[in-house]
């Protein structure tokens, strides 16, 4: 699924994406196929401890762009297993 089409298919959403087609000089995700999808972050996040060792994945969010100064803060509950 190329990045545009989950856009539009999954809005508002946090997606958790197994990488198919990147852009190797740029390093951008051209295609992905999604493994979770939630309006949760957590679940999402929670889903990466669970991945095998070397998997190739990338996280989305698909709603609108916060404001600029909107400050973040991204923890992770778990242990991501080597």
């Amino acid at each position: 699924m190329k990045i545009t089409t989950l856009k539009k298919k999954y809005k508002n959403k946090w997606i958790l994406a197994e990488v198919l087609k990147e852009d190797k000089l740029h390093h951008k995700v051209l295609e992905i196929k999604p493994l979770v999808v939630s309006s949760e972050r957590n679940r999402v996040y929670d889903s990466l401890t669970k991945l095998k060792k070397g998997a190739h994945v990338a996280t989305f969010y698909t709603g609108p762009i916060p404001k600029k100064g909107t400050v973040f803060a991204f923890t992770i509950h778990g242990q991501i297993q080597v």
